[in-house]
């Protein structure tokens, strides 16, 4: 536990806000629906059709973690469903990326906490932050850490387009 929480604070800057993106028109979104959470998906299986990636499962989840939407895209392994699951809502509960918790699981009780919390480690969980608040989480799974993390980062990216 004393690793747990200066840690949080340390990493908070890793986190992607969509803040910087938002159209100066546009309102932040509020909460995560269905229509935010099917353009999430779109974006990754675009950007993972472009690089030809594996195929993944993406899971969306809201503020709480309860679940809106989960794509399991033909041929993408029946285990990533629950993985993509786990990453969305370890990256809402916690409030940053999935990846951020790697260094802190090096650490036993820390790693045992994480465990009996089931959070996972495993990269590619981000959060969905708008205006500093955690209004729902991303979890991508199928392919390797790097394109977990790519297809989690770019369906963010791609929610509050600026405008040219």
């Amino acid at each position: 536990m004393r690793i747990l929480f200066p840690t949080l604070a340390a990493m908070a800057g890793s986190v992607l806000f969509l803040n910087a993106g938002i159209a100066a028109d546009a309102p932040p979104a509020r909460f995560v629906d269905q229509a935010l959470a099917e353009s999430m998906a779109e974006q990754c299986v675009a950007r993972a059709h472009s690089n030809s990636w594996p195929p993944f499962t993406i899971a969306v989840v809201d503020a709480g973690g309860a679940l809106i939407l989960l794509r399991r895209q033909d041929g993408a392994s029946s285990v990533t469903a629950e993985a993509a699951l786990l990453k969305a809502r370890t990256a809402t509960r916690f409030g940053a990326p999935t990846q951020a918790l790697v260094a802190m699981s090096k650490d036993a009780p820390t790693r045992d906490l994480l465990l009996l919390l089931q959070l996972t480690d495993d990269p590619g969980g981000v959060p969905v932050i708008v205006a500093g608040r955690v209004i729902g989480g991303i979890g991508v799974s199928g392919g390797t850490a790097e394109q977990d993390v790519g297809c989690a980062n770019v369906a963010i990216a791609g929610l509050f387009p600026e405008k040219k």
